[in-house]
């Protein structure tokens, strides 16, 4: 499996989780609202809290992978292609 593919399951899978959870994904989605560096902050923070609850690492650093404006806005496009997304 190549890095490409790596990364496309990686957020593949972090969609998926989003869009499956409700409070995930209004804080997703209230992240879209927020200017680029507050999101930043707001995804390190969601990170931090992750591996403090010993989630799954794998997962925690797709998380991680948000603070990239590029991979947020994929993902943003992906959840609403696949009915996830409220707005």
């Amino acid at each position: 499996m190549s890095k490409a593919d790596s990364a496309l399951d990686t957020l593949v899978r972090l969609i998926q989780v989003i869009g499956r959870d409700r409070a995930l994904k209004r804080w997703f989605n209230g992240l879209s609202q927020m200017p680029a560096v507050q999101r930043r902050i707001e995804i390190f923070a969601m990170t931090e809290q992750m591996r403090a609850r010993g989630e799954d690492a794998d997962l925690v650093a797709s998380f991680g992978l948000l603070a990239d404006a590029r991979v947020f806005d994929a993902a943003c496009k992906a959840l609403r292609e696949r009915g996830f997304s409220d707005h």
